[in-house]
């Protein structure tokens, strides 16, 4: 089959030849320089480092924004999802398959949610907009509350949870917004991250309106701040007491990222009831795509047939990747080294001081270095250096490594952030 013809230039009224563009995406990225190819090395847990297509290698504390868990090309990984796609690649969310059944199972175990019920997605939004209409739907109501420095995705509903009005215009307002000639208002308010008493403010006005609180345990687009237990149980008390539902976006800090299955777990334990729905993403398929919403079971009975769906979710070769990861977690004891990356970094970081990093914030392997203004900058000068890093919220360095990193690559990182800060002053 012959591809189809390329418009050349003297078509569009030029004279000569058009060059191929190097770059065919959407605008919506900015641009590194850096094209990847593959795991730099083979290792027989996965490898840390990746190789860009000019031969350099890297250290990857990006990881796809907290996917690739394993690392890259672990050997126990690949086979599974091969052998899945050999067997069982894709099957309608109207019959159950294996996979999908063991991950299901595993979920419920694992997660902070009792006696819950699962609906697969593709992604976090996707997860996000499939709780956001369980909550809607299940309690009759039509306020959700959110929090400043939230994000929990890009599409229109979840778009109106996320905090930044940057990203919201042109598309929707939400309730704290002025008027205005968006595409749609959404009945979403937005308080202060860990204000208790704006939350209980926000109940006595509208508690037998709110359908849910949506909480991100671990902010992470916001540079890395973690709830405290008594924001998180005050949430609980306020919306049992009102009967609205709690939620907790897991999409970046679960999935082990804490040290915990749960991060609702890692901050407050048993100190008060569980979350009514928590969804997760990104870590989920150790690298391969896939999202979940797990509800208490009265809840999910409220979404009958046909009041959702997706055609990719829970196919079975999703369900195998995130089976894998599951096990390969479990097997090389990867929530314990996960869990050790905080404090591990805040011991090199005390032995040896950069007098420009103002804080240290996070919990297990999801950290943020706070480097002031300059992050973009240092994040630049961190990659010239072999680290793949993120900048969120402008001031700071992300990390979100494979869980089995240690001390080794911790020390790697703050050296390159060290010399790139070195660079910035001089």
């Amino acid at each position: 089959m012959n591809p189809p013809p390329v418009a050349s230039n003297a078509r569009r009224g030029h004279s000569g030849p058009m060059a191929p563009p190097e770059d065919l995406r959407w605008p919506t990225y900015r641009p590194t320089g850096i094209t990847l190819e593959a795991a730099a090395d083979e290792h027989p847990n996965g490898s840390l480092y990746v190789r860009a297509e000019d031969g350099r290698r890297y250290l990857d504390a990006v990881t796809g924004i907290g996917c690739a868990v394993l690392g890259h090309g672990h050997p126990a990984w690949a086979r599974a999802v091969a052998d899945q796609a050999a067997r069982l690649a894709s099957a309608s969310g109207t019959y159950i398959t294996a996979p999908r059944r063991a991950l299901e199972r595993a979920l419920v175990e694992r997660t902070a949610v009792p006696d819950a019920r699962v609906f697969f997605a593709n992604s976090g939004t996707e997860a996000t907009e499939a709780a956001v209409k369980l909550a809607l739907r299940a309690t009759g109501r039509s306020i959700v509350v959110a929090f400043d420095g939230a994000f929990h995705g890009r599409t229109l509903g979840a778009l109106g949870l996320t905090a930044s009005p940057a990203y919201r215009a042109p598309y929707l307002r939400c309730m704290d917004e002025p008027p205005d000639d968006r595409f749609a208002d959404v009945k979403v308010l937005h308080l202060p991250f860990g204000d208790e008493a704006a939350l209980t403010r926000a109940f006595e006005t509208h508690g037998d309106r709110i359908a849910m609180v949506v909480v991100e345990p671990v902010q992470g687009e916001a540079g890395i701040r973690p709830a405290s237990p008594s924001f998180l149980i005050r949430a609980r008390e306020l919306t049992r007491r009102a009967g609205a539902l709690l939620g907790m976006d897991e999409v970046q800090c679960g999935f082990g990222r804490t040290g915990h299955w749960s991060a609702w777990t890692a901050i407050v334990g048993d100190r008060a009831d569980p979350p009514d729905v928590t969804w997760l993403a990104k870590a989920l398929g150790g690298g391969f795509p896939i999202g979940a919403c797990l509800a208490r079971a009265d809840l999910a009975a409220a979404m009958t047939p046909g009041s959702h769906g997706s055609t990719f979710g829970g196919n079975p070769l999703a369900c195998a990747a995130a089976l894998a990861t599951i096990e390969i977690i479990e097997r090389e004891g990867l929530l314990a080294s996960a869990g050790a990356q905080f404090d591990t970094l805040r011991a090199i970081a005390a032995e040896h001081p950069i007098e420009a990093v103002r804080e240290i914030r996070g919990a297990g392997a999801m950290i943020g270095i706070d480097v002031g203004e300059r992050g973009a900058a240092i994040g630049a000068a961190m990659r010239a250096r072999g680290v793949l890093v993120t900048v969120c919220h402008r001031t700071t360095v992300r990390l979100l490594l494979p869980y089995r990193a240690g001390r080794d690559e911790l020390a790697t990182i703050w050296r390159a952030l060290g010399d790139g800060l070195a660079d910035a002053d001089g």
